[in-house]
């Protein structure tokens, strides 16, 4: 049985295809594509044309793989953008053009629910009790076993409201860092509970972990134990940079390179909020939720 997940999210959509096995699940494909459905979204509430034209051109080449895989079993969802935006019927509209439908917008709740699912799934630590942080290019959530936060600032909004395409300023930082923490205050008693494991998920973490592994392969990003201080460090070494001399960096992607400063910056704040030392990088999320989700439902 082959079941694909498509999560379409503010930053990235994404596109995981699996087989259920004897063994488990085998990944049979698993793609991302830069759609930026956020972008200047703030502005007017609208997804762009160009966005939409970005988004035209990856559910075009997701139908290529599915095709190609012959998968049958489809979930497809929408999430930060797509709640914001007045203009989201153009999302369904472009999902008919290419046979994947129905696209489900989904509440920040059922989010938090297939994250957590999601981002645990092939981890490789046992916890009774942790907490997950998806930094997401619009919105950030925040799910522990009990609770679940959605807070709306994302690594693309950040970006677009504080920062350049320069170096990082000294005003850039402390607005960007003030504003950050204004937002997560609210959350304090929340964050600082005694979990037994911190795990971030998304395109950040990932990143991060790529550059500090120095490799492209998802497989080793993902159960990845970083200390803060690393953390700290990648983020000062990449705010001395441009954007144009981020692209230069190893295992940055090019397409993350104007949004990891504002990512990273609430990465940071976060884990100095939490108090704890070291956290776990999850590449998985959302997607991995839902095929999980799609096999539990046909059992």
């Amino acid at each position: 049985m082959r079941v694909a997940g498509i999560d379409i999210g503010s930053n990235t959509s994404l596109l995981l295809i699996v087989e259920k096995t004897e063994q488990g699940f085998e990944v049979l494909s698993d793609k991302i594509y830069f759609t930026r459905l956020a972008e200047n979204i703030q502005k007017n509430s609208q997804i762009s044309e160009s966005a939409l034209s970005r988004l035209d051109q990856a559910f075009r080449s997701m139908r290529e793989s599915l095709d190609q895989w012959r998968v049958r079993e489809l979930s497809i969802v929408a999430t930060s953008s797509a709640r914001q935006a007045v203009n989201k019927s153009q999302i369904f509209e472009l999902g008919a053009k290419y046979n994947l439908s129905p696209v489900k917008i989904i509440s920040e709740e059922k989010e938090a629910e297939l994250t957590f699912i999601g981002s645990l799934f092939g981890l490789g630590h046992s916890a009774e009790n942790p907490l997950v942080i998806d930094i997401g290019g619009g919105s950030t959530e925040f799910v522990s076993s009990r609770k679940s936060y959605s807070l709306n600032i994302g690594s693309v909004s950040l970006t677009e409201r504080f920062l350049s395409h320069k170096a990082l300023s000294d005003r850039e930082k402390t607005l960007l860092n003030h504003h950050i923490q204004e937002k997560i205050k609210p959350m304090a008693n929340f964050l600082r509970k005694d979990y037994d494991h911190l795990i971030f998920t998304a395109g950040t973490p990932t990143t991060l972990a790529f550059m500090e592994k120095q490799t492209s392969d998802t497989n080793e990003a993902h159960g990845l134990v970083l200390q803060r201080e690393r953390a700290r460090f990648w983020l000062e070494k990449l705010s001395l940079l441009t954007v144009e001399e981020r692209k230069a960096v190893p295992f940055l992607p090019e397409h993350r390179a104007d949004v990891i400063i504002s990512g990273l910056s609430l990465l940071q704040n976060i884990l100095d909020q939490t108090g704890k030392k070291e956290f776990i990088v999850s590449a998985t999320g959302v997607r991995y939720g839902l095929v999980l989700e799609k096999f539990q439902n046909n059992l």
